[in-house]
């Protein structure tokens, strides 16, 4: 394919409340759209949005990186296959190759960009599918789900809004429920569980995510208490470079323990696959964030190989946009096994999410079309 037009647009959010996690509240997500336009005229699209506190870059980087990549694209013929696409983003060991490689920088530690390599994949991905005639997901795994199973969540702050919040998403369909923990005390963390385990009664699946907000005793302590509350799972409890914590704190948990944060350092990713240190793999869950590892391929490759040690693996958005959102969906359908929900449904929480996109979920599931690529235009994402 060759690439005729490579743009940029700027993409803004408002969050309808703010949300309040263990590291940062937020009020607006900020960051771009890349559009890829081939010699027949098909657009491919990606969206990079970057989320400095948890592992990308800043969206100044984001912004240069996307620029530089896109100059180097335009005019480019590259090949129609998952293998020219890694090529492309891979960086080339010698400039006198003279490949695209050569001209896109390489992911060194001081130009770590997951965000906008995520955006770049992600709009080839969807051009490469639209000229092979299928779904997006076909392109990571012949077998993938029709539909993917998704969470709530949850973003009220006082115990009484947030019950309410849990009965109007159940009445809506949500089987999982996810609640935002840490950056408060533990009886305030305790109260709001409690409100929410009452207002939905036993039969529905809770998650908490620490946002690895608690020091390793927090946790064990939190995990004491709020275990009680019947917990499907608890997302980064500790802080994410202590991998041998998480392994202690998942030894003793009431629950599955999922590592989120520690998959946005590369070298914690690497330890958390090879890391033995008896008596099982290090958490039972890792919770894969695209826009954080830096696009759907090296989301599916963590995916592999932490099923191959036992775990299972999640999809979340990092409160992205339609395009993102759609992008992990089709990796969420491609993964090992889908029995843990992925927590892609999350256009509730923007005040100017756009109303007829084909990725709003459904009795808490997402059902993918058989429509090639990402199945989006830019009038479904309201970005011109």
């Amino acid at each position: 394919m060759r690439i005729t037009e490579a743009t940029l647009t700027p993409l803004r959010l408002t969050m309808a409340r703010p949300l309040k996690t263990a590291k940062a509240t937020y009020t607006t997500r900020e960051g771009f759209i890349v559009r890829l336009t081939d010699e027949d005229g098909r657009i491919g699209q990606g969206e990079a949005m970057p989320l400095p506190e948890f592992g990308t870059e800043s969206l100044a980087t984001t912004h240069q990186m996307l620029r530089d990549w896109l100059g180097a694209l335009q005019g480019q013929s590259l090949d129609d296959s998952i293998e020219g696409i890694e090529a492309t983003l891979a960086p080339s060991p010698n400039d006198a190759t003279r490949s695209l490689g050569a001209k896109i920088r390489s992911f060194d530690p001081e130009e770590h960009a997951p965000a906008a390599q995520h955006g770049l994949e992600l709009a080839l991905l969807d051009l490469l599918a639209q000229r092979k005639g299928v779904p997006l997901c076909w392109l990571l795994a012949e077998e993938a789900r029709p539909e993917v199973l998704v969470n709530a969540l949850l973003s009220a702050e006082a115990p009484e809004e947030l019950a309410q919040e849990a009965r109007d998403a159940v009445a809506e369909g949500f089987q999982t429920l996810k609640l935002k923990v840490a950056g408060r005390t533990l009886d305030a963390d305790e109260a709001r569980v409690r409100a929410v385990r009452a207002a939905v009664g036993p039969g529905v699946r809770l998650r908490l995510d620490a946002n690895g907000g608690w020091t390793e005793p927090e946790a064990n302590r939190a995990l004491d208490r709020l275990g009680w509350y019947e917990l499907e799972l608890v997302e980064q409890p500790t802080p994410p470079e202590d991998l041998q914590a998480l392994w202690r704190v998942q030894r003793r948990a009431p629950c599955i323990i999922a590592a989120d944060e520690t998959l946005a350092s590369p070298a914690a990713v690497r330890a958390l696959l090879t890391m033995d240190l008896g008596g099982g793999p290090v958490v039972g869950a890792v919770v894969l964030k695209p826009m954080v590892l830096g696009g759907l391929l090296p989301s599916m490759v963590v995916a592999l190989r932490a099923a191959r040690l036992g775990m299972h693996a999640y999809v979340t958005s990092s409160l992205d946009g339609v395009v993102a959102r759609a992008g992990a969906a089709h990796l969420a359908s491609a993964l090992p096994s889908g029995e843990l929900a992925s927590g892609l449904a999350v256009g509730r929480l923007f005040a100017d999410e756009p109303k007829n996109h084909p990725y709003r979920p459904e009795r808490g599931l997402l059902r993918l079309h058989d429509v090639p690529g990402l199945g989006l235009t830019p009038e479904l994402i309201g970005v011109p």
